[in-house]
């Protein structure tokens, strides 16, 4: 039998919980708006970049709400998607001799370079992602939101090239991610 004082504990209880699901999720919105800021700081921003920072906005809100090895992933996505969404102006600085245009980036006119940057840093990090991935409790789980997460904060820069950009983060994320679940697994089985 269940007393008051009981029954208001673990409302309490309920409540706390689901505010601080809340909270998270909050605080997914608010890391995208910076990486949107970011992203608006170094690239121009198109319609596709908008649409991918709407997404990454939603991703991150629902994932940090949903909490665990959704949230964890995401956040661990987030932070794999800062290397794709920097190095295509790194590479653009350095193809120009330095000299940093209005707008300094590779937007507007897609060289192979900046193709190949948003492919291979993309690539590098699923890497690091998929390894990652592999030691955590959720692993599938985490995987799949932190490859979401990078893919849309990636997107922010490489969509500015073009499809190709968009379409190299994406094969760079899975191939790299695979591969570094693949070695990690095998790793482990060795030991």
């Amino acid at each position: 039998m269940e007393t008051p004082d009981t029954v208001a504990r673990a409302a309490s209880a309920r409540h706390a919980y689901e505010r601080a699901h809340v909270v998270a999720g909050a605080r997914g919105i608010a890391i995208a708006v910076a990486v949107y800021a970011c992203a608006a700081a170094l690239h121009e921003v198109d319609a596709a970049a908008q649409l991918a920072a709407g997404a990454l906005a939603v991703t991150l809100a629902v994932l940090g709400w949903r909490g665990g090895a959704w949230r964890r992933g995401s956040l661990a996505g987030v932070l794999a998607g800062v290397p794709p969404l920097i190095a295509p102006s790194v590479v653009f600085v350095l193809a120009h001799g330095g000299h940093v245009a209005p707008c300094p980036a590779c937007d507007g006119a897609p060289t192979l370079a900046c193709l190949l940057t948003c492919f291979g840093t993309s690539a590098v990090v699923g890497l690091l992602v998929g390894h990652r991935a592999s030691q955590d409790r959720a692993p599938r789980r985490f995987a799949i939101a932190a490859l979401a997460a990078a893919a849309l904060t990636g997107t922010l820069a490489c969509a500015t090239t073009g499809l190709g950009g968009a379409l190299g983060i994406a094969i760079g994320l899975v191939a790299g991610g695979a591969t570094g679940w693949v070695f990690a697994d095998a790793g482990r089985s060795r030991a």
